[in-house]
């Protein structure tokens, strides 16, 4: 992959950052171009880094997670927000993607999850312009992923 998905991180856990620091920075299609700590801060970054793609905590502090998508969605509608759940339930993942979430990952997953989840968001925006599906729509990696929007 020849352009580096630059992603923006709003998870106010410094474990979890640190977390997704490690899982992703030895990875060559990855850039984390920020690290937000509140909603606030997240949706300023959002408009000032111009990320691919936003790590989102439903727990983060400041606005109710379902509301901080939400806001970003709304502010930001080119940006697919990837959430990151402390809960492993159906409904809140469901509630998530309703909000417009483009995919979930429960903490508990994260590291089995979160790298194919965002490769399978990048190959979704290739797609966009008429690369990286199989005529039937399938992803051309085969790889199955957590719900994807």
């Amino acid at each position: 992959m020849s352009h580096r998905q630059r992603i923006l991180v709003a998870d106010g856990s410094k474990y979890f950052d640190s977390s997704i620091w490690r899982m992703l920075m030895p990875e060559p299609e990855f850039d984390i171009v920020g690290l937000a700590n509140n909603t606030e801060d997240a949706i300023t970054m959002a408009g000032t880094l111009t990320p691919d793609v936003i790590l989102a905590d439903l727990s983060h502090s400041g606005m109710c997670g379902l509301q901080t998508i939400e806001t970003l969605r709304r502010m930001h509608p080119g940006i697919p927000i990837v959430t990151l759940s402390p809960l492993a339930s159906q409904e809140y993942s469901q509630a998530a993607l309703d909000a417009g979430a483009a995919a979930c990952v429960t903490k508990s997953d994260m590291a089995e999850l979160l790298l194919h989840t965002l490769q399978d968001l990048s190959i979704n925006r290739l797609t966009a312009n008429g690369n990286g599906r199989s005529a039937n729509g399938q992803s051309t990696n085969g790889r199955s992923t957590p719900t994807i929007n």
